[in-house]
């Protein structure tokens, strides 16, 4: 007999959050170990210097993390102290390694995690005749993220403001040559400091935007959207688009641009609706939009989800201004307007439904 389909849609989530757990954990191995003079033990998660206050808060979310992470660190470790026994360490080094001591070479230690993270999402390189890249120190990214119904904001180390939506998940590399960001899910709006030397990248579905200051909006969920607020920004796109299409564009503030997800789409640039921009403050003015966008932007922000119980009732388009953020003032908003009861029998569930 199969499942119920909630059933199956709680699993689904609970699978993928593992993912992103797993995931996540790799990267702050990666990071923290790619930092030994700053973090001289990574299983020290009360001493891991510049990084605790991040790595804290991201495993305030969820405590099982910090197992993951673990589990990921020793397997490294362990993995770095049998390398440097079979002569991966500098050939020059004359000094033994002793088995009670892990070694944390840049080099070993590239290699090690390298194998960790293939391994753990099943990938094996190949041999063809050329050695495979390595995680060199200088590629470590910090990852910041936000869970669900959490909006943040954050500085970045050049100055830089970001405020991080609900579920999304950032790293960020910053040096003295480059600034980057990669945006693996979410949205986020970045405030960029001037710095003509190194331009301000951010990479997220497909899409590279460059910026040397001003602000902007980006959001990567099912597709990606675009919009300047200050500025004018420079767009690469990196997927397969249709035929005829420029790959490269300006985009000037009160346009928006969207990528759905796939492959070949296209383009669409079109003027900024208000609503766009207003996800910072949490309420939004939705004109003629479609009660399904309300209701999948609002579940988006909790655990607990607005159903309908007649799906078609969700092609109707409200015009009102909603506090996105507060899934219970959405629901009667909704109810309100397509005239329904809300049904809380069930939890983490408010079906609106007809009323009796």
């Amino acid at each position: 007999m199969s499942l119920p389909i909630a059933r199956r849609m709680m699993i689904d989530a609970d699978a993928a959050r593992a993912e992103r757990d797993e995931q996540m954990a790799m990267e702050w191995a990666m990071t923290i170990l790619a930092d030994p003079n700053a973090v001289p033990d990574p299983t020290a998660l009360d001493s891991l210097g510049m990084h605790q206050a991040a790595f804290s808060a991201w495993v305030a979310a969820d405590p099982s993390r910090q197992d993951r992470y673990l589990s990921i660190v020793r397997k490294t470790l362990e993995g770095s102290n049998a390398a440097a026994r079979l002569g991966m360490r500098d050939r020059e080094s004359k000094s033994p390694v002793k088995d009670h001591n892990f070694t944390r070479s840049p080099l070993v230690l590239a290699a090690s995690l390298a194998f960790v993270l293939l391994a753990a999402a099943g990938i094996w390189w190949r041999s063809e005749g050329t050695a495979p890249s390595l995680i060199a120190q200088s590629e470590a990214r910090t990852p910041i993220e936000t869970r669900i119904g959490e909006v943040r904001t954050e500085r970045l180390a050049d100055g830089t403001s970001v405020i991080l939506d609900t579920d999304t998940l950032l790293l960020v590399r910053i040096t003295a040559k480059e600034r980057s960001v990669e945006i693996k899910r979410g949205r986020a709006r970045f405030s960029v400091v001037q710095d003509s030397q190194r331009p301000f990248l951010v990479r997220g579905g497909g899409a590279d935007v460059t910026s040397e200051v001003g602000s902007f909006d980006i959001s990567v969920r099912q597709g990606v959207r675009i919009s300047p607020i200050e500025r004018t920004l420079t767009l690469a796109v990196r997927r397969p688009v249709p035929g005829g299409q420029a790959k490269s564009l300006q985009l000037r503030p009160g346009q928006l641009l969207t990528l759905e997800a796939g492959q070949a789409t296209e383009l669409s640039v079109i003027s900024a609706p208000r609503s766009e921009q207003q996800w910072v403050t949490g309420v939004k003015s939705f004109d003629n939009v479609p009660i399904n966008d309300v209701i999948a932007e609002a579940n988006s922000y909790s655990e607990t989800k607005i159903e309908l119980a007649s799906p078609a009732l969700g092609r109707r388009e409200i015009f009102a201004d909603i506090d996105i953020r507060d899934i219970e003032r959405v629901a009667h908003a909704i109810s309100a307007f397509l005239d329904l009861d809300i049904d809380r029998s069930r939890p983490h569930r408010l079906i609106l439904t007809e009323k009796k």
